[in-house]
């Protein structure tokens, strides 16, 4: 499966899930395990979520070490979050980059709720700009 290709596409699913690697090879399993880890990690905000890019790297090429970097970009409907971990292990790198967008869309949702019901009178508008 190319790596532009969506995962959890279907017309009633509204998140799309894209997986790109560099100096990684994205298996099958990589794929599987990062579609059920970010349906579970994500699932609950699926509706205000347009697209998740993922992204793998490792930055040591082959050579091992502790490089191997899981940046998710979530595209939220108006902004976006942006979260990474590096790890040893490729799929620890996945899970702990999972909890920080899954914390992070929380908090920029929670932040935009309370935004849009915070009272903002003319009178004050009028206060703070002249």
């Amino acid at each position: 499966m190319p790596a532009d290709v969506p995962l959890g596409c279907s017309a009633e699913d509204e998140m799309k899930i894209y997986i790109r690697g560099r100096n990684i090879e994205v298996t099958r399993v990589v794929r599987t395990r990062v579609e059920r880890r970010l349906g579970f990690a994500l699932g609950r905000f699926g509706e205000r979520i347009d697209r998740v890019l993922l992204r793998f790297s490792d930055t040591n090429g082959y050579r091992g070490d502790v490089d191997k970097r899981c940046q998710i970009d979530v595209g939220l409907r108006p902004r976006s979050v942006r979260v990474e971990h590096t790890d040893a292990d490729l799929f620890v790198a996945l899970d702990c980059a999972a909890d920080r967008a899954s914390r992070s869309v929380a908090r920029a949702l929670e932040r935009e709720r309370e935004w849009e019901e915070s009272p903002r009178s003319t009178a004050d508008y009028r206060r703070v700009t002249s």
